[in-house]
C-alpha cells in the first residue's frame, strides 16, 4: 500500500463509532482487511454482548516463538461541541490527524495490521508466528483482553508488544490499578438527637483514617526501584441527605495504585483488616468490595524485545530512546495475568500519550506512517 491508502485505513478506523461498546464493526473492518490481502484473521465475539463486541485475532508465520502484537478497537466517549472538527472524520491540519481514537489507539491498531499485510505480501521470512490480539473493552474493565488471556491466546506467547501510544519512548512496566468501594450502614437520626443514630458518614471517615495510616506505613517501606511508590487515593464520597439529618448509609471509592512488591492482593487485604478491626469497635458495620483489579506488570528492560526496538529506532535516526515505566495501565495488566514478573514486554506504538482522552486529540501523520515500517522491521528483527 502506498501512503495514502495507509491513511485512509486510518480514516476508516476513526470514522468507525467504537465508544466504549462498539467495536464489532472495527473488527469485521479489519478481518475484511486482512482477507483482501490474504492473511488469516477471526473474529471472537465478546460473551457478554456478542451482537455489538468482538475480538480479532489474526497471525502471519507459523510456529515459535510466537510474538504478540496487541491494540484496542474501543475509543472513549467524545462532547463534539469541544472539537474543533468532526471526532469522527480524520482531519490533517499541518501534519497532524484529527479525530477520536487517532492516537489511542486506532493508529497502533492500523500500523499494526498494515505492518502484518506489507510482511505478507512481500513474503518476508518469518522463524516464528506474529499473533495481532485486536481487543474490544480496553477503555472500561479490560473484558476483551480478560477472554483473549482466559481463552489460551497468550499460552504460547513468548513476548508481547503493547501499540499503546508512547512516541518515541518504550515502557517495559506499569503499576497496577485497585479500586475499592466502601459502605457504611449505620442508622438514621435528627441531629439534635445523634445518640438515637449511628452516623455512617463519621465511621467511613474514622475507618478511611485507619486505613489511611496503614497505607501510608507501607509506602515508607515499600518501594520499586522502576515504578517508584505505592499511591493512593479517596476519591468519591456519597452521604447524607440534608444537614439536620444522621446519615444511615455512606459510601467511598478509594483508588490505588500498586506496584509489584505490594500488590493488589497484598493492598486489599490490609485494607479489608483495617475494616475488620475498625467494624469490632464500633456500632454499624462497613464492607468493602474490590471493584476493578488491575494487576501491576513489570518487564525486562534488557529483554531482547527492548534492543530490537532500540536498534530499529536507531536504523531510523532517532538514537537512543528512553526505556522506562508508565504510570498507566494497558491490556497487557489482563494479558500477561498468569505471566510471571520479567516476561518480555514493550509498549510501543504510534501517538502522544499527553493527548489521549482529550477533545482534538491526533497523532503526527510522519510518525504514523513510520511506524508502520518500524512494526515491519521490527516483526522481522524478532523472528530471525
Amino acid at each position: 500500500m502506498n501512503n495514502d491508502e495507509e491513511i485512509q485505513v486510518l480514516a476508516d478506523l476513526v470514522h468507525i463509532d467504537s465508544r466504549n461498546g462498539n467495536e464489532l464493526p472495527v473488527a469485521e473492518y479489519l478481518k475484511h482487511l486482512f482477507d483482501e490481502h490474504g492473511v488469516k484473521s477471526e473474529i471472537l465475539p465478546l460473551s457478554s454482548d456478542p451482537t455489538h463486541r468482538a475480538n480479532l485475532v489474526a497471525e502471519i508465520g507459523s510456529g515459535k516463538p510466537v510474538i504478540a502484537f496487541t491494540g484496542h478497537m474501543d475509543v472513549v466517549d467524545f462532547d463534539k461541541s469541544e472539537w474543533d472538527t468532526d471526532p469522527l472524520t480524520l482531519t490533517i491540519k499541518d501534519n497532524k490527524m484529527y479525530g477520536r481514537g487517532a492516537t489511542d489507539m486506532k493508529s497502533g491498531v492500523a500500523a499494526t495490521a498494515l505492518a502484518m499485510i506489507a510482511l505478507h505480501e512481500k513474503q518476508v521470512p518469518l522463524n516464528g508466528t506474529i499473533r495481532f490480539l485486536a481487543t474490544a473493552g480496553e477503555e472500561v474493565g479490560m473484558g476483551g483482553s480478560q477472554e483473549l488471556e482466559a481463552n489460551g491466546y497468550m499460552d504460547d506467547v513468548d513476548a508481547l508488544v503493547v501499540g499503546e501510544p508512547s512516541g518515541l519512548r518504550i515502557a517495559f512496566a506499569n503499576k497496577g490499578e485497585l479500586n475499592v468501594t466502601m459502605s457504611a450502614k449505620g442508622k438514621a437520626a435528627h441531629s439534635s438527637m445523634p445518640d438515637l443514630g449511628i452516623n455512617a458518614l463519621q465511621n467511613l471517615v474514622d475507618a478511611w483514617e485507619d486505613i489511611k495510616q496503614g497505607l501510608e506505613a507501607e509506602v515508607a517501606g515499600s518501594s520499586d526501584e522502576d515504578l517508584g511508590k505505592l499511591v493512593f487515593n479517596l476519591d468519591v464520597l456519597n452521604a447524607g441527605t440534608q444537614p439536620n439529618v444522621i446519615p444511615g448509609e455512606a459510601q467511598a471509592e478509594i483508588n490505588v495504585r500498586t506496584t509489584p512488591e505490594f500488590d493488589n492482593e497484598a493492598v486489599f487485604k490490609l485494607i479489608q483488616e483495617h475494616v475488620d478491626s475498625f467494624n469490632a469497635g464500633h456500632q454499624g458495620t462497613i464492607t468493602v468490595a474490590n471493584t476493578m483489579d488491575i494487576k501491576p506488570v513489570k518487564g525486562d528492560k534488557h529483554a531482547k524485545l527492548i534492543g530490537a526496538i532500540e536498534q530499529v529506532a536507531k536504523d531510523h535516526n532517532h538514537g537512543d530512546i528512553p526505556v522506562l515505566a508508565a504510570p498507566g495501565g494497558t491490556d497487557a495488566s489482563r494479558l500477561l495475568l498468569h505471566k510471571s514478573l520479567g516476561f518480555p514486554l514493550a509498549v510501543f506504538g504510534p501517538g502522544n500519550p499527553l493527548v489521549q482522552h482529550q477533545a482534538n486529540e491526533y497523532c503526527d501523520k510522519d510518525m504514523y506512517l513510520e511506524f508502520i515500517t518500524m512494526y515491519q522491521e521490527l516483526m522481522a528483527e524478532v523472528l530471525k
